[in-house]
C-alpha cells in the first residue's frame, strides 16, 4: 500500500479524493490544509507521496516543494492544482517534481499519475507538457526562471531587510526564510546575501524570463 499525504485546504476536494482512492493501492494517511501544517505532517507521517495543492494559506505549495527539496526530504511530490503560472511550471520541473495534475482533468489522469509515480516514473498533465517545452525554449541561455515568491525575497534582501523582518512580511518563520534564501543562493549561483543584494537588479530584470 502506497501511503499518501494530501495537502489541500478545500474540504470538498479532500473528500472527493478520499472517495476516488478508496479500494485502490493508495492510502491517504493524513491531510493538511496549510503549507506549515503540510511540513509538520511530512515530518510526522513520512508518506511515500505528497499530493500537493499549489494554493494554500500559510505557505503555498511551491513553498512546500522548495522546502522539501532544499532539505533533501525523500519524498515523491505530485502537484494537484487548478492552474499554474509559467515560472512555477518551469521551477517545478527544475525541482524534479514527479507529477503535475490539473484539477479539471479526468480523474483517471490522477490515478495514472499516482501509479506511474509509485513505480518511480513521472507524469505531467498533457495540457502542460507542450506548454513546458515551449517555455523552456524562451529562456535565455544560462538563465533560470524566478518564481513570484523568489522575486519578492530578492527584493526584500535588496532593501536591506533582515531575516526576522522578511519572515514577518511573508508570514513564515525565520528558519523558513533561511531555507528559502539558501535555495535562492543555489539557484542563482551566489554565495551569500551580500552578493545577492549587489546583483539583485540583474536577477530581477525583466529579461530573466522572456515572454
Amino acid at each position: 500500500m502506497t501511503r499518501i499525504l494530501l495537502a489541500d485546504d478545500h474540504p470538498m476536494i479532500r473528500t472527493a479524493l478520499e472517495v476516488l482512492l478508496r479500494d485502490t493501492e493508495f492510502e491517504i494517511v493524513g491531510t493538511a490544509g496549510t503549507g506549515e501544517a503540510t511540513l509538520r505532517e511530512i515530518e510526522r507521517l513520512k508518506p511515500d507521496i505528497l499530493l500537493l495543492d499549489l494554493q494554500m494559506p500559510g505557505g503555498n505549495g511551491m513553498d512546500v516543494l522548495r522546502r522539501t527539496r532544499a532539505e533533501k526530504t525523500p519524498l515523491r511530490v505530485i502537484l494537484l492544482t487548478a492552474a499554474i503560472d509559467d515560472a512555477s511550471l518551469l521551477e517545478a520541473k527544475s525541482l524534479k517534481v514527479q507529477g503535475i495534475v490539473l484539477k479539471n482533468s479526468d480523474p483517471a489522469y490522477l490515478l495514472d499519475c499516482l501509479d506511474r509515480v509509485r513505480h518511480g516514473r513521472s507524469w505531467m498533465d498533457p495540457e502542460l507538457t507542450e506548454r513546458a517545452k515551449q517555455l523552456a525554449k524562451t529562456l535565455s541561455p544560462g538563465r533560470v526562471p524566478l518564481a513570484p515568491r523568489e522575486r519578492q525575497l530578492i527584493s526584500f534582501v535588496r532593501t536591506g531587510l533582515r531575516n526576522r523582518e522578511i519572515a514577518e512580511r511573508l508570514g513564515v518563520t525565520e528558519g523558513t526564510v533561511k531555507v528559502y534564501l539558501h535555495a535562492v543562493f543555489e539557484k542563482l549561483g551566489v554565495s551569500n546575501r551580500t552578493e545577492l543584494a549587489i546583483r539583485a537588479d540583474e536577477f530581477l530584470a525583466v529579461g530573466l524570463l522572456r515572454s
